[in-house]
């Protein structure tokens, strides 16, 4: 993904300008969702005045990647992200940059080489065990009432099902990006 970088306010100018405006904002973060591994982790930020939340923000990132600061800073990439996101989510947005952060491009160009770089590969035959509802229970763990939730709330499954009863389409979409549907399931689960 190429970009003009002079289009993305960087995070920490974000948060200069901000404090220079009024002293009394703050940020808080906190890990709003990350895998049993720990590879993959959801931050979610909120710009605060006094006890009053002015914007909240969510950035997802993973382990193992070969670019940049995320190779080893990765939990700390998607902090800031969340907060450069929480930012634009504000009335403190700069009406002269973009809406993502410098920092959030980056991340969403490395993600985008790594989806070139998967899709040339070819898919492994799936075990015969490894049906939709097998990686489904897999993929959902101990999220299933978050799950749920999210699912009964996009119209996905209807009161009294459960994830088990999802369509096929979705299922399968689910399937194909688990750790992004998560990310969803569970953050929409923490802000209702």
């Amino acid at each position: 993904m190429k970009y003009d970088v002079n289009k993305y306010e960087d995070v920490a100018s974000r948060l200069q300008r901000i404090h220079a405006a009024n002293l009394n904002l703050r940020v808080l973060t906190e890990i709003s969702w990350h895998d049993d591994e720990f590879n993959k982790v959801c931050f979610k930020a909120c710009l605060m005045e006094g006890d009053t939340v002015l914007a909240t923000g969510f950035a997802m990132d993973w382990k193992a990647k070969d670019r940049g600061a995320t190779t080893t800073n990765w939990v700390e990439t998607a902090e800031t992200s969340a907060i450069g996101r929480c930012i634009a989510n504000s009335k403190h947005q700069s009406k002269f940059a973009e809406r993502p952060s410098r920092q959030e491009m980056e991340i969403a160009a490395s993600r985008q080489a790594e989806v070139k770089d998967t899709q040339q590969e070819p898919l492994a035959t799936p075990k015969p065990a490894d049906t939709h509802l097998d990686v489904l229970t897999k993929v959902v763990g101990v999220n299933e009432v978050a799950v749920n939730k999210f699912l009964l709330g996009r119209g996905q499954i209807k009161d009294g099902q459960t994830y088990r009863d999802v369509g096929g389409s979705y299922a399968k979409s689910i399937v194909e990006f688990p750790a992004k549907f998560l990310a969803l399931a569970v953050s929409n689960n923490a802000t209702h």
